[in-house]
């Protein structure tokens, strides 16, 4: 009996995953969920955060999204993500770079991030951390 589905993970300019995997915890807007191998279908938006799954031999991956949806159906998910990257593949010192010019326009300093901007890009350089610490 199969107990994996395939994992699509695609940003406006590049594919990021496209495998079979043994099950996946994904950020939601409502908090981290799981899914496994016969899951109901389901559309959920996603914040940015750190997607998580096992392969066949149980390794864990770690993927950086900055948001978008999930679809469920079937033996596929697929993740839409506003942008993504493979935790093996993030630059940590460009990551805490771009938290701390966001920190700054949270503090009202110069930045060249739009304060308007600031929170949600915090959240996006913390996870992208996050996500390379996980996968080291």
């Amino acid at each position: 009996m199969a107990t994996q589905f395939l994992l699509s993970v695609v940003s406006p300019d590049k594919s990021v995953v496209e495998e079979k995997v043994d099950s996946l915890i994904a950020p939601g807007t409502e908090g981290y969920f799981g899914i496994w191998h016969g899951h109901v279908p389901l559309i959920a938006a996603l914040r940015p955060g750190l997607v998580e799954y096992t392969d066949s031999t149980t390794n864990r991956h770690y993927i950086y999204v900055g948001g978008g949806f999930a679809e469920i159906q079937g033996e596929k998910v697929t993740i839409l993500a506003d942008e993504a990257e493979r935790a093996t593949d993030i630059d940590i010192a460009r990551a805490e770079a771009h938290l701390e010019e966001a920190r700054k326009a949270l503090r009202g300093e110069d930045s060249s991030v739009d304060s308007m901007d600031a929170v949600l890009e915090v959240e996006r350089a913390v996870s992208r951390i996050k996500a390379a610490r996980a996968a080291r």
